[in-house]
């Protein structure tokens, strides 16, 4: 029976060979000449068994994957912006290829990879100020996913790409997020040692803060950990109340640390067999303390950092005259005994002039000025911040009534930035990237409520876009 269906096949494609043929030899031009597109025509018998005894499958268009929402990405002026994120759920169909780009300070180091679904194998690069410095096609000889790590050499953006290595299209993960650098082992020296490379050091959420302009501003009592090594120096302030006493000080058995406060004092060691610092100081008036942290001796590491009020400290007896931490000890005086002296008598009178010396000027205590302020992009178009709106790595700066800038500092991950600055010339903070993003501020007083946000329109391509298609406004 099976032949029998097998032959009539045959016989049956084979008389609209005949036809096919038959139209395209008399498909002649108007002017006796040869029709310059004949027609052809491909049979394929409908239900022709395959080898297996099923009906073969005709491929559709169905099930085609549809452009991610980052397109158009496909070349390297036109790459979506990204922070320390995932973004889940992307394409790579035909001849696509998507590029990404970011901000890095110098020093952090990136990681960037790629995880795929179905027959999808990515080639991942990544380039600074455009050349290529890193590449991967493969995590593993098992995942044809991709992984690279680069450190940026100094400030500014890098780009990445990701393509496909085979003709197959399919879906994907993107992922960045910051890497540890790995800890290179020191060889034990010789009696001619040679200079070690300075090493890297991944710098701390507070940075920039290597001058008393960029501080970071903390809270009496808060602690965080930080870093600090060759080439860094890190500066932190707060505002210190009249007549109380404060304890600043680091935690630490990696760096040795100096621990100033600027125009009060400075400590090395705490104590004996101790490399961490501290420092006690009472503060005579309202005053913006300003702490610097460095390293010593070439020591680099993390270190705990905080300053917290502390208690008047008892007034010394002869009996315990040690001093504090970072203080002073006071050796009380022994008052002396007082023999009287009899037979004094009065020779001539004594006169006395009064000099008046005015009154007394008061001390002018320069006023501090506290911003905190949030940028961010409006995605859901509901002209408020939400969760996940912040944007990072924004430059601000606080600038005078001539526009002549007076502090920079860039948002963190939740796109916050603060400033804690002294003095009266501040008039306004404002983003330089995107114009008209500016606030005005009331100097010597706490702007705690500045919002810039933008709304959910086409952005400039240093901001992310999310669900922005070509053309659209």
């Amino acid at each position: 029976m099976h032949k029998k269906q097998t032959h009539r096949l045959l016989a049956f494609s084979f008389v609209l060979i005949l036809i096919a043929l038959a139209i395209t030899g008399n498909t002649q031009a108007q002017d006796g000449g040869q029709n310059p597109t004949p027609m052809v025509i491909t049979v394929t018998p409908i239900g022709s068994p395959t080898p297996d005894g099923g009906p073969t499958t005709v491929p559709t268009d169905e099930g085609a994957l549809p452009p991610d929402r980052f397109e158009p990405n496909n070349d390297a002026q036109a790459a979506t912006t990204v922070g320390l994120q995932s973004e889940p759920d992307l394409t790579l169909t035909g001849d696509d290829m998507d590029y990404f780009t970011g901000y890095l300070k110098a020093g952090q180091m990136i990681r960037v990879s790629t995880t795929i679904y179905g027959g999808l194998d990515t080639h991942l690069k990544v380039f600074w100020e455009g050349q290529l410095v890193a590449e991967n096609d493969d995590r593993s000889p098992t995942d044809v996913g991709s992984l690279l790590t680069f450190t940026a050499p100094a400030d500014g953006w890098y780009v990445a790409l990701v393509a496909k290595a085979t003709v197959y299209d399919g879906t994907y993960d993107l992922e960045m997020s910051l890497a540890e650098p790995t800890a290179t082992p020191t060889a034990v020296p010789t009696f001619t040692p040679t200079p070690s490379p300075t090493p890297i050091i991944s710098p701390d959420l507070a940075e920039p803060n290597n001058s008393p302009e960029t501080a970071r501003p903390v809270t009496p009592g808060l602690r965080d950990t930080y870093t600090v090594g060759a080439g860094d120096v890190d500066y932190f302030t707060f505002i210190a109340k009249a007549g109380s006493r404060y304890v600043c000080e680091t935690v630490t058995d990696q760096v040795d640390t100096l621990l100033t406060v600027l125009d009060i004092g400075v400590n090395d060691d705490r104590g004996v067999g101790r490399v961490d610092s501290s420092f006690a100081w009472t503060a005579h008036g309202e005053q913006t303390a300003v702490i610097r942290i460095e390293a010593r001796g070439g020591s680099f590491g993390q270190y705990e950092f905080g300053c917290q009020a502390a208690a008047q400290p008892p007034l010394p007896s002869a009996s315990n005259g040690a001093a504090g931490v970072g203080s002073t000890a006071v050796v009380p005086t022994v008052a002396a005994t007082l023999t009287p002296t009899f037979g004094i008598t009065t020779t001539e009178q004594i006169s006395l002039t009064v000099r008046h010396l005015g009154q007394v000027q008061p001390q002018t205590v320069v006023p501090a000025t506290y911003i905190r302020l949030l940028v961010y992009y409006d995605a859901n178009n509901d002209r408020q911040p939400g969760p996940g709106e912040g944007i990072a790595n924004v430059s601000v700066l606080a600038v005078d009534s001539q526009g002549q800038s007076l502090a920079q500092i860039f948002t963190n991950a939740q796109g916050e930035a603060i400033f804690n600055l002294t003095g009266e010339t501040i008039a306004r903070v404002i983003v330089p990237f995107v114009p008209g993003w500016s606030s005005r501020v009331r100097a010597g007083e706490s702007n705690n409520d500045i919002v810039l946000g933008l709304p959910a329109v086409r952005l400039p391509v240093f901001l992310p876009v999310q669900n922005q298609t070509a053309g659209e406004e």
